[in-house]
C-alpha cells in the first residue's frame, strides 16, 4: 500500500509540475504520458484491492499490480490518442475491451497453474 501511495502521489506531482513548467516538446510529451500512467497506476492500486476484497476475497499482490498496470496503460493510451485528436467512445471501447481480454487470459492462465499446482 505505501509503494502504491508513493507512486500514485510522485505521478500527480509529475503531472502537475509538467503540465505547468514543460514546453510540449516531443520529450515532455513522453514523460507526461510515462508520469500519467504512473500516476493512474498507484492511483488505481487501492481502488481494484478493495474491489478485490470485497467481491473475490483477498487478490494475489501480483493480480492486483498487473490490473493497476493495465489502468494506467489504458489512460496513457487514451491520453496519447486525445494529442492526436484521434481519441473518440469507438477507440475507448477498442483499447478497453484489448485490454479486458488479455487480463481475463491471463488469469486463466495463473488460475489453471494454481490448480495444477496443487
Amino acid at each position: 500500500m505505501v509503494v502504491a501511495l508513493g507512486l500514485g502521489t510522485a505521478g500527480w506531482l509529475g503531472v502537475a509540475y509538467l503540465l505547468s513548467n514543460i514546453h510540449p516538446t516531443l520529450p515532455a510529451k513522453a514523460a507526461l504520458l510515462a508520469v500519467w500512467a504512473i500516476a493512474l497506476m498507484g492511483t488505481a492500486w487501492p481502488v481494484l484491492l478493495a474491489v478485490h476484497r470485497r467481491f473475490w476475497g483477498e487478490p494475489t499482490p501480483w493480480t492486483v499490480w498487473r490490473q493497476g498496470a493495465w489502468v494506467g496503460a489504458f489512460g496513457a493510451t487514451a491520453a496519447w490518442l486525445q494529442m492526436n485528436r484521434l481519441f473518440n467512445i469507438v477507440w475507448a471501447i477498442v483499447v478497453a475491451g484489448v485490454f479486458v481480454v488479455i487480463e481475463i487470459i491471463l488469469s486463466l492462465r495463473a488460475r489453471q497453474e494454481a490448480h495444477n499446482d496443487d
